[in-house]
């Protein structure tokens, strides 16, 4: 029960809350309805977490409850005594909720998303990096399902493209066969060092057949099921492709991403504008505003690179700082009343030297 609990627990903040929060924040141009409705589930969810875990966290899910509870007049109404959390029934099922075609177009999603992120970690490629494609390789199912949410794996890995494909030979993945050669020697005894020098004469199409039927010939010794290991890896000369791409692999059962490492160009310029959103947000928080907080936020270029034109770097991203930073980012007026001030830093992004201000509308 409790290791069920936790992982809704995960699902719900680093999944619901982290893909919704402009729509939780109004600031996903949906209008006030969609807002409302992102905050009402939100709402119950929690509420229900609060009464599963209840039995096992008392004190916390009791002082949890306290705070939800001015939010829940309509959720508390079927209830007769609704004093205390533990006052209340334990959450029941209710089946009219599901949606497995949901379920499986997210877990789709997710799991393409965790193969990208083990990739940039692995590459020490941080998130605030753009990059330019990803390649997802699996059954058409499966590329139907990540379709359909391509958007929030572009958002989430900080790439440009999805490329989506069932051909895995397009970009030289190969099957090896990995063995347990101390639980293969029990079995098959001195025959053993045949198989060990016939395994790397297998051909792909032999590995291929073997997935299939589940039984192979190598050296005139008949392995079965489970004898080999088949794995899937990605063939030197795929690592750097023609139109120069390094593409660095992540595999699971069913799904296979490649991502594009190499830094393009033009995408440094997007991940200058990422950097100073993340800067601005971190201000706001020290600054104590709220996210419904509308500001001013101006910046004044300290020094830079003489080929960085900031200028037009700011004025073409407008609309990515309005949604995210709730405005847009201007130069900095010298005559700006010191009352209306709420904080003024310096930051040093790269080569880049900003002075950037927060202040009062």
């Amino acid at each position: 029960m409790v290791p069920r609990l936790l992982h809704i627990i995960d699902d719900l903040t680093n999944w619901y809350i982290r893909f919704n929060r402009k729509r939780l924040k109004g600031g996903a141009g949906l209008g006030i309805e969609d807002t409302e409705a992102a905050l009402n589930t939100l709402l119950e969810v929690l509420f229900t977490i609060v009464r599963a875990l209840a039995p096992f966290a008392p004190f916390l899910t009791e002082h949890i409850y306290s705070l939800l509870k001015p939010q829940l007049k309509l959720l508390l109404e079927p209830f007769k005594d609704p004093r205390s959390v533990h006052f209340l029934p334990f959450p029941t099922v209710q089946e009219a909720l599901f949606d497995e075609v949901v379920e499986r177009k997210v877990a789709a999603m997710q799991k393409v998303i965790q193969l990208g992120r083990t990739v940039r970690e692995r590459c020490t490629l941080p998130l605030k990096t753009p990059l330019l494609s990803l390649v997802v390789i699996a059954d058409p199912e499966i590329l139907e399902d990540v379709e359909s949410l391509s958007s929030y794996v572009k958002e989430e890995l900080n790439i440009r493209n999805i490329i989506l494909t069932n051909d895995e030979t397009q970009y030289n993945i190969v099957l090896e066969a990995k063995v347990d050669w101390p639980t293969l020697g029990k079995k098959l005894k001195k025959d053993v060092q045949i198989v060990r020098k016939g395994l790397p004469d297998l051909t792909q199409d032999q590995l291929r057949q073997y997935l299939k039927e589940k039984t192979i010939v190598v050296g005139g010794i008949q392995l079965e099921e489970n004898d080999l290991n088949i794995v899937r890896v990605l063939g030197d000369s795929a690592v750097q492709s023609s139109d120069g791409a390094k593409w660095e692999p992540a595999f699971s059962e069913d799904v296979i991403v490649l991502l594009d490492t190499v830094p393009h160009p033009e995408l440094a310029e997007e991940g200058i504008a990422r950097e100073i959103i993340n800067r601005i947000q971190k201000m706001r928080k020290k600054a104590g505003l709220v996210p419904t907080d509308d500001i001013r936020m101006q910046y004044k270029v300290v020094a830079k690179t003489d080929d960085l034109d900031f200028t037009i770097l700011v004025s073409s991203r407008q609309e990515l700082f309005r949604s995210t930073v709730r405005g847009p980012l201007e130069p900095v007026v010298e005559t700006l009343e010191v009352e209306s001030l709420i904080l003024e830093e310096e930051q040093v992004i790269g080569d880049l030297t900003l002075m950037l201000r927060l202040a009062r509308l």
